[in-house]
């Protein structure tokens, strides 16, 4: 048995179903637009590496130079049957060289009046980082 209530909510919906549009598939114009996406992101992909190598081709072949052939492997200079002598530093350089005073503490606040004078700007000073001028290479002769 049913009670008038369910009776007429049954009927209701009936009335609705009858009355509401029919839908349309929606799988198919989603899936056209899909292809067409993939295939328009595959031909500017494409294109893209087109004109990279359209570009680069011209600048690659202007880098080397002439139109003759490159070598296959650059040629080893002749090597000298004996080794020059290498230098030596003299002791009288190190002796002569006055020692660093020590770097200051970047914990402790820097107080310039307790700070000595400055060197004279026209007067080279060596580096921290630069060897001492008797151990650098002499320039090879070439």
């Amino acid at each position: 048995m049913t009670s008038p209530l369910e009776n007429l909510i049954r009927t209701t919906l009936t009335d609705l179903a009858e009355e509401a549009p029919t839908v349309q598939d929606q799988l198919q114009p989603a899936e056209r637009r899909a292809r067409t996406r993939r295939r328009a992101t595959v031909t500017m992909g494409a294109v893209g590496t087109l004109a990279a190598v359209l570009i680069a081709a011209p600048l690659a072949i202007a880098q080397t130079g002439s139109d003759a052939p490159r070598p296959a492997a650059p040629t080893a200079p002749p090597t000298p049957s004996a080794r020059p002598a290498e230098p030596t530093p003299s002791p009288s350089a190190d002796a002569t060289r006055k020692p660093r005073p020590p770097l200051p503490d970047p914990g402790v606040p820097h107080d310039p009046s307790a700070s000595p004078a400055l060197p004279d700007p026209g007067v080279p000073t060596p580096s921290p980082i630069d060897p001492p001028v008797s151990a650098r290479p002499s320039p090879s002769p070439r």
